[in-house]
């Protein structure tokens, strides 16, 4: 009996942390909550640096959800609402930064880095290949000079 009442006490005490996770949200249709599921699922949160703000628990992440869903019953669109995040956050804010003399570091670094472990990939081959060829001749040399 003792571990059951362990058990129960237990239960309701993990209820209530997990109850301030749980957000309601009024919406005139259903559309408008698959934009804000979508908005808030590709905005990142700026205090908890992996996470979504749809994800985040954080103060500012429930603050950033509330103002989307307050811009999205305004009719406001998708593009007014990046852009008011990104000139309150910086590009950082959206998990699709886009493309600009910013952003160019973070898009084509990945490609530079490929071109040159390729170009150093076809470097390695033709050595090895020059130093096949030379230590075969060498080889032939080595046997010649033994007889």
């Amino acid at each position: 009996m003792r571990y059951f009442i362990q058990f129960a006490l237990l239960l309701l005490l993990i209820q209530g942390a997990f109850a301030e996770s749980i957000e309601v949200n009024d919406f005139e249709n259903s559309s408008q909550e698959s934009r804000y599921l979508d908005l808030i699922d590709n905005i990142r949160c700026p205090v908890c640096q992996g996470q979504s703000i749809g994800g985040s628990n954080s103060g500012l992440a429930k603050d950033l959800r509330e103002q989307v869903r307050k811009m999205i019953l305004n009719d406001k669109s998708d593009d007014d609402i990046y852009l008011f995040m990104i000139e309150r956050y910086g590009d950082f804010v959206i998990f699709k930064p886009p493309i600009n003399w910013k952003t160019y570091l973070l898009w084509f670094t990945p490609l530079i880095f490929l071109v040159l472990c390729f170009i150093y990939l076809i470097r390695i081959i033709s050595k090895k290949r020059d130093f096949s060829v030379k230590s075969s001749a060498e080889i032939e040399r080595a046997k010649n000079l033994l007889k």
